[in-house]
């Protein structure tokens, strides 16, 4: 028995597919706490199981399934709900002529009540009189072109002498028509023209919302004086009529009451039909809440391994270091004498025979190959070359052995 070698390195991936399907395990038995059977006055809840094979990966894993099954009473409920949900979407199905043909049919306004009645005194027909109100004014870009035109007519003449002007006293300058220095006067003289044509746009531009600002607040001037003349010409006859001056608050009303139920009418289909189809609906039963079970931490067999591979690690290092300092210990009775026992040797494999008549090993000692005899052999044959040191191990005198 010699010296111990390092140890094997620990199968790691081994170790980790053990720790993941651990894990797997661990997944798995998770799941099945966290999917008991819940039983309730109104159902119960339970779960199904089967092996199916995942697409993405191709590995065969479990399938849960749900299944929610109701108490007899609360079975005949839903059935009854769901039987009579049905007849009511098939009656409002069948209200959907009845809407169609209601708001096919343009409103009657022509059977509304007057705002004022024909056969009452002339005194109580008299409303708001806008036939002699001045027209509302209409502002668009058609009243300030007009204006501008105006203003641009007025402005050509003066234009026109002032070209005429420039172009004579270019000539009698000496300056040629069509020179640079007779083009760029008249260029100067036409962009100063065009400016005072943008400025007659922009004063035509605020002429015309002038006129159309007076315009509209003569019209509200003439409606409020309409107004208040219809106010005093209802009120003086409905107190002379016996009415209170009400007259004509009660004809709207009237009228506005004629608006209002005939919308009524054309709606009442849709409504109806919209009152079948808004039922009761179907509820589940509500399952009790629990504590969930928590995942399990999965074993470290990784770390595990590692670990255990370390303290063989150590071991096997501690124990070379004890026989080194065994073998040192024999290098002091001289060095002819070397430690030889068969029980510090591993793997010993005979490769030979010495001639004095014992095997010669191959083998291991103190975690170092080396070659040579056993201790017991050599004693058995030659005593005079063998020695017991005083921690028990023989040696062998390698010196006088050769």
């Amino acid at each position: 028995m010699g010296g111990k070698s390092s140890p094997p390195p620990p199968d790691y991936t081994g170790a980790a597919r053990e720790q993941a399907q651990a894990s797997v395990e661990q997944t798995n038995m998770q799941n099945y706490a966290n999917r008991p059977t819940q039983n309730t006055p109104f159902g119960s809840q339970n779960w199904q199981t089967q092996a199916v094979t995942d697409p993405a990966t191709g590995q065969q894993v479990t399938q849960w399934t749900q299944n929610t099954t109701l108490a007899p009473q609360s079975q005949r409920a839903l059935d009854s709900q769901l039987s009579l949900q049905q007849g009511r979407s098939d009656l409002a199905q069948g209200f959907m002529g009845r809407v169609a043909g209601s708001y096919q049919q343009p409103f009657d306004w022509q059977n509304l009540p007057n705002r004022v009645d024909p056969s009452a005194p002339p005194e109580l027909q008299r409303g708001l009189n806008t036939q002699g109100l001045q027209a509302i004014p209409q502002y668009d870009m058609s009243a300030r072109n007009q204006i501008a035109d105006s203003l641009m007519e007025r402005m050509q003449p003066t234009q026109d002498r002032q070209m005429q002007g420039l172009s004579a006293q270019l000539s009698n300058q000496g300056f040629q028509v069509g020179s640079e220095a007779y083009n760029r006067a008249m260029s100067d003289l036409l962009n100063a023209q065009s400016k005072e044509r943008f400025n007659a746009l922009d004063m035509a531009g605020n002429e015309a919302q002038r006129m159309y600002n007076m315009g509209l607040g003569a019209r509200q001037q003439g409606f409020q004086e309409a107004l208040q003349g219809g106010q005093f010409a209802n009120q003086t006859a409905g107190q002379a009529f016996g009415l209170g001056g009400q007259y004509a608050d009660q004809m709207a009303r009237m009228r506005q009451q004629g608006i209002a139920e005939q919308q009524l009418q054309r709606a009442m289909p849709l409504n109806e039909m919209n009152a079948l189809l808004t039922g009761q609906q179907v509820g589940m039963p509500q399952m009790p809440q629990f504590n969930t079970a928590q995942r399990a931490e999965t074993p470290q067999l990784l770390n595990a391994a590692n670990m255990n591979y370390q303290a063989q690690l150590d071991q096997s290092n501690a124990s070379n270091a004890a026989f080194g300092n065994l073998l040192g210990a024999g290098a002091q009775l001289g060095s002819a004498y070397m430690f030889s026992d068969a029980r510090l040797k591993s793997r010993v494999k005979r490769i030979g025979t010495h001639p004095i008549g014992v095997g010669v090993y191959e083998y291991t000692i103190a975690g170092m190959p080396q070659t040579g005899v056993l201790a017991q052999e050599v004693q058995a044959v030659r005593p005079d070359l063998v020695k017991r040191h005083a921690n028990g191990y023989m040696m062998v005198n390698y010196g006088a052995l050769q």
